[in-house]
């Protein structure tokens, strides 16, 4: 959807007003000067406007000559441009185009508890696809829209708008305040600064997670309002040392994945969300092994506190979340599980 494009729908009411006020022109000349009836006056106006070139109804016994004439030189042009303007809208398909925003549009304002992502180059485009993994729906907004052209041949039914993130009314547009997450995967730190300011006032409960070219810029984007920062620079370079020192470790995260050709990923799940969950409820009493086949392999306690491979004992606090790790239907026993 793009929220600039010119709206050819006007431009052709336009055309039709102008052609519609020359032939009214014209019919209401005819049957004032030659006292034509309706259907005559508005066939000799046709056949003038168009230059078919056929007789007249009957012989002119007014001015019926001198207002063709005029009508000829007055609406030549005017017609011809109408006409013109017409098949270059038909041609160069901007009209099915704004056809086809507005049905985006029309699917984007029935979005709730999406994902936002500004920007949709390289890093934006990798997000998209771990999002869509998870089955999330989301929308993008970019400039440029040859990243969206491109990003429609791997997304065909890709939800979009076409604009500037830092601009209040596009991510309105993006119905933002409806949204459960943003990411800000701009070029420009400034800019993805500006967009974590304005997600943060238009919809205070959202996670933002944002791009930060320079590390100086994380600090302000943490306190701008941003949950979280990456520096693709030091991801990158970070993934390259792992892969040189410890390549099959790297190889074997990368299958534990959502998506792609993965077997297994991880889950997380929050312990209030578990059935007759109790505080004082130790881990190996919950069974997940045993009734879905997914490993617990990590804790996060309501303090923030993280604990790898927790013993059996660990006993769970409310507001903590569990990771657990399985296949897809190891996982789907555990959804199930937690949904009884």
């Amino acid at each position: 959807m793009s929220a600039h494009l010119n709206n050819p729908l006007r431009a052709l009411r336009k055309l039709i007003y102008i052609v519609f006020g020359i032939v009214a022109f014209g019919t209401s000349g005819y049957m004032m000067l030659e006292s034509y009836t309706f259907i005559d006056a508005l066939y000799m106006t046709i056949q003038t406007v168009s230059t078919v070139g056929f007789n007249e109804v009957r012989e002119f016994t007014g001015y019926g000559k001198e207002f063709t004439i005029f009508l000829i030189v007055s609406s030549f042009g005017t017609f011809a441009y109408g006409i013109s303007q017409l098949t270059q809208i038909i041609i160069d398909g901007s009209l099915q185009t704004y056809l086809k925003t507005i049905l985006v549009q029309n699917k984007i304002d029935q979005l709730n508890n999406h994902v936002i992502i500004c920007g949709f180059g390289r890093n934006g485009k990798q997000a998209a696809k771990k999002i869509a993994a998870y089955k999330q729906p989301f929308i993008v907004i970019d400039q440029n829209l040859a990243n969206i052209e491109d990003g429609i041949k791997e997304f065909p039914d890709l939800l979009y708008i076409h604009g500037d993130a830092t601009h209040d009314d596009i991510l309105e547009l993006a119905r933002i305040s409806e949204a459960r997450a943003l990411i800000s995967a701009l070029h420009n730190d400034a800019d993805n600064l500006f967009v974590v300011v304005s997600a943060r006032q238009m919809n205070p409960k959202m996670r933002i997670v944002s791009r930060a070219n320079e590390n100086s810029t994380e600090k302000k984007l943490i306190s701008a309002g941003a949950n979280y920062t990456v520096s693709p620079n030091l991801v990158g370079g970070s993934h390259l040392a792992h892969n040189l020192m410890k390549p099959d470790v790297v190889e074997f995260l990368e299958r534990i994945d959502i998506g792609g050709n993965s077997t297994s990923y991880i889950e997380e799940v929050l312990v209030s969300d578990l059935p007759e969950i109790k505080k004082d409820t130790h881990i190996r009493d919950l069974e997940i092994r045993q009734l879905t086949g997914c490993t617990i392999i990590g804790y996060k306690s309501h303090d923030g506190d993280f604990v790898i491979n927790p013993g059996a004992d660990l006993v769970l606090q409310a507001n903590s979340k569990l990771f657990v790790l399985g296949d897809d239907t190891q996982i789907a026993k555990l959804k199930k599980f937690i949904n009884e």
